[in-house]
């Protein structure tokens, strides 16, 4: 039986960009999700109001989703800040990039469905000061995490096999 084959890690720190690094792990995304952890804690009625237009549609009955969505991004922000601060390993960060667009296509589609659908969210005159921060700090980060995953830009990011010994 061959011993089995190893990969070299690869770290993250040297392997990526410094703009992508400065949005995933620095500065942008964690400082987001950390706001909107305490958006939805401290504010719920607010949160529902602006991401939907309509206040009426929040209701204390359903605080415990706004502790559920602020738990989500208080994951993120750890991620983010945390995990990716302490393994520069270029394979865990795009594990972690994949498993965020995931996360940020539903909150994506969350966001349409909050407005009253596509016919509504297509409607870019009708958009408030908060609909496009929604938009932008969102929309950034995932073109940096498709980057990240795809190796756009990305140095080192061919797999290394390293042969067991006695080969």
């Amino acid at each position: 039986m061959a011993p089995p084959t190893t990969t070299t890690t690869i770290k993250a720190s040297t392997s990526l960009p410094l703009a992508y690094r400065l949005t995933l792990l620095l500065l942008l995304e964690p400082l987001f999700a950390l706001n909107g952890a305490v958006m939805t804690f401290r504010t719920p009625a607010e949160y529902v109001a602006q991401i939907t237009h309509d206040p009426a549609l929040y209701s204390p009955a359903n605080q415990f989703l706004y502790t559920q969505l602020g738990g989500a991004w208080l994951m993120f922000a750890f991620n983010e800040a945390v995990v990716m601060n302490l393994v520069d390993d270029l394979r865990v960060w795009k594990l972690l990039c994949w498993g965020m667009l995931v996360s940020d296509v539903v909150y994506h589609v969350s966001s349409v469905q909050a407005v009253g659908g596509w016919e509504v969210f297509v409607r870019l005159g009708a958009w408030e000061w908060f609909d496009w921060a929604v938009f932008a700090s969102a929309v950034g980060p995932m073109v940096v995490m498709v980057l990240v995953v795809l190796g756009v830009g990305v140095k080192g990011s061919e797999r290394k096999v390293v042969k067991g010994k006695g080969e």
